[in-house]
């Protein structure tokens, strides 16, 4: 059996390499010409899998190691009878986090403020979800617009229109990336939409790029820039709009679900679909055993009189700081689009919240209070004695 898969999978030769000829190559590079005699294909986001890719081939399952597949042609692959496994759900804690941690950056800012802010959550899957039950942990009031999970009656979830959601004072876009349908997401945010918007308004876009029309956002922020904005995917990645980045608050390449637990579940998630699809034996799964946390501090010291809301934000921006990333972004502003994934290959070492830990003496001296230090707990944070 030959496998073809994109060589900055997570343990990708530990998992595939005893199942066959297994080749390794830059996602981005993958042709048609690598898996004209291959069984399977292995991919990420970056490799945009359609008939130009797979006619005449012999592939039989591709698997993606993403939540989204608006990448992969599904309507081609399901007519060639092609089998298509994705991973969805496996990074929608790294999303959530990255939300959080880059409210916690505008919040140091002053940019921002939770406090008696409303936030309008549009989608309401696997990330949509968890963003919604962190939040109201925390104790932020959340409205959620997504027609299609609203026809399923959730209790207590509080729906609303998308109008609704976009006069909340932050707006933050989990879908996936649609063209048709009742409700296609493509351009949800267009020069008509961006004129619902409130100024002082925040929104997030760490679902896909498409979801926003980067060239009205860019000439509304160009024009009056009196909104707040966070965006992890763009328009036409990697090759992104680098006048879009200089005005947003926040910029990052396409690496908010990046980490180190979200990768590793990704890649168990495909190779046991592998697995099924084939009737194999099911392996060992990746070794998991060091559960030790890892020692964090806040980003700067926290000072006797800070508001609580200050004080976990420089818990979650030490965490994972997104400002760093964003400085590396704009530090290759102009460059060439290998750049943005060499900054992405570089995500090598973010942990999750539970893998985190705080040092118990912050509660004993008093310097993080009851309030907050059960608010990061709900988090996932341990304290270390």
């Amino acid at each position: 059996m030959k496998i073809v898969a994109d060589a900055n999978i997570v343990h990708i030769n530990e998992l595939y390499q005893h199942h066959g000829d297994l080749v390794l190559k830059s996602g981005r590079e993958i042709c048609a010409a690598d898996v004209c005699d291959a069984q399977v294909l292995i991919v990420r986001s970056i490799t945009r899998v359609d008939e130009s890719l797979l006619a005449g081939s012999q592939v039989r399952l591709v698997l993606t190691a993403t939540s989204g597949t608006d990448h992969l042609d599904l309507e081609y692959l399901a007519r060639a009878g092609i089998a298509v496994k994705d991973a969805a759900g496996s990074n929608a804690t790294a999303v959530v986090e990255y939300c959080l941690a880059a409210m916690s950056e505008l919040i140091l800012q002053g940019k921002l403020t939770l406090q008696g802010a409303r936030v309008g959550i549009v989608g309401f899957g696997h990330v949509g979800s968890r963003l919604y039950r962190a939040l109201v942990a925390l104790g932020v009031e959340c409205v959620v617009c997504d027609p299609y999970v609203q026809r399923s009656n959730l209790p207590g979830v509080p729906f609303c229109t998308f109008d609704t959601a976009l006069a909340c004072p932050i707006v933050t876009f989990h879908t996936p990336l649609t063209r048709s349908g009742e409700h296609p997401t493509q351009h949800l945010i267009n020069r008509e939409t961006l004129g619902k918007i409130q100024a002082g308004t925040l929104l997030i876009n760490a679902a896909r790029g498409a979801v926003v029309d980067n060239e009205a956002l860019y000439q509304r922020l160009k024009t009056d820039a009196d909104m707040r904005c966070v965006l992890d995917v763009w328009e036409n990645e990697p090759d992104i709009h680098q006048g879009l980045l200089g005005l947003v608050d926040l910029g990052t390449p396409h690496i908010a679900g990046y980490s180190v637990e979200a990768k590793m579940k990704a890649s168990q998630m495909n190779v046991s679909e592998f697995e099924s699809f084939f009737d194999f034996s099911a392996e060992e799964g990746l070794d998991e055993a060091n559960h030790e946390r890892i020692a964090i501090k806040p980003c700067a010291p926290i000072v006797a009189g800070e508001n609580d809301e200050t004080v976990l934000a420089k818990c979650l921006a030490g965490a994972f700081s997104v400002a760093e990333i964003d400085e590396k972004l704009r530090a290759c502003a102009n460059s060439d689009a290998a750049t943005f994934d060499d900054i992405r290959k570089q995500m090598t070492g973010r942990r999750e919240f539970s893998e985190l830990c705080l040092d118990g003496q912050l509660i004993r001296s008093g310097v993080i209070n009851e309030n907050v230090a059960k608010k990061l707990q709900l988090l996932g944070f341990a304290f270390k004695d």
